[in-house]
C-alpha cells in the first residue's frame, strides 16, 4: 500500500513561540517527533510499505539533506522518497504516487485528497492550539470594537 506523509508538523513538530502579550513572536524548529504520526511512519516502513513523504515546501538539494539528516538522526534507516510540491497542494503528487493514505496537520491538503486517499490528521504542538492569553483577548476586543 502507498502511504504519504507530510514533513512539518506531521513527521518533526514546530513551536509557536508567543510574546508575554500572547502575540506570535515566531516559530521554533524543535527536533521533536509527531508523537501521533511518527510510530505510523515507523510502522508504515517496517511492514515494507510504499512510503513517500510529500511536502509543500519549494525543493533543494540542501532542503532534502536537512530533512533525511534528521529522518536518519531519528533512527530511520530506509529513507523513504520526498517530493517538493513547491507551495502548491499535494493533490497531484498525492494521485500520481497512488496514495492510499496521507498524514498531514492541513486541514485544506485532507480537504483536497485524490479519490480513493484517506487523510489521517495530524495534531500539532500543543502551542499552537493553546488558548490566548488574557491581555491577549482584551487588545483584540478592543481592535473588534474600536
Amino acid at each position: 500500500m502507498v502511504i504519504t506523509f507530510d514533513f512539518d508538523d506531521t513527521l518533526k513538530l514546530t513551536m509557536l513561540l508567543r510574546d508575554e502579550d500572547g502575540d506570535i513572536a515566531g516559530i521554533d524548529y524543535t527536533d521533536d517527533q509527531n508523537p501521533v504520526v511518527f510510530p505510523a511512519f515507523e510502522a508504515a516502513l517496517n511492514r515494507g510499505d510504499e512510503v513517500h513523504i510529500v511536502t509543500s515546501r519549494m525543493g533543494s538539494k540542501k532542503t532534502k539533506e536537512k530533512m533525511q539528516e534528521w529522518l536518519l538522526s531519528q533512527g530511520i534507516s530506509r529513507l523513504p522518497p520526498i517530493h517538493f510540491t513547491e507551495g502548491q497542494l499535494k493533490h497531484d503528487t498525492l494521485a500520481r504516487l497512488g496514495s492510499r493514505q496521507h498524514f498531514d496537520d492541513d486541514p485544506e491538503e485532507l480537504a483536497h485528497l485524490p479519490e480513493g486517499c484517506r487523510g489521517v490528521r495530524a495534531p500539532l504542538h500543543p502551542s499552537w492550539t493553546e488558548p490566548m492569553r488574557e491581555a491577549h483577548v482584551r487588545q483584540w476586543v478592543r481592535t473588534l470594537l474600536s
